[in-house]
């Protein structure tokens, strides 16, 4: 299995330390652009399945069915994240990943879309 992570779950990011058993397969970014913007507390961000934003970087992990229902755990998913699978570009390919979108986005502008957390 496949996922791609664009926030606190990246290396050296606060929840980094549950993909330890993950093999990383590189930096990666969407094939199309979504909002990305970041939680008021600024520790996490929220990535949101619309139109609009920017090619999202990020980072690409092999991991077991297990570990996939652990970040549905810390993800809240269903009910705060929902996952789903989305293209992404890899060293100049383009593969299927799981990732997560926040179920509920809050209001947001323009100016706070960024491209990568």
């Amino acid at each position: 299995m496949i996922v791609f992570v664009y926030g606190s779950l990246k290396r050296g990011k606060r929840l980094h330390s549950y993909l330890k058993s993950a093999k990383f397969l590189g930096e990666g970014v969407t094939c199309r652009p979504y909002p990305l913007i970041v939680s008021k507390s600024g520790w996490y961000p929220y990535l949101i399945e619309k139109k609009g934003g920017y090619k999202i970087k990020g980072e690409v992990y092999k991991i077991t069915p297990k570990l996939l229902k652990i970040l549905d755990k810390i993800e809240e998913a269903p009910n705060y994240y929902y996952r789903k699978k989305i293209c992404v570009k890899i060293n100049g390919k383009s593969v299927k990943a799981w990732t997560y979108f926040v179920r509920k986005p809050p209001k947001f502008t323009k100016k706070e879309l960024i491209k990568e957390f």
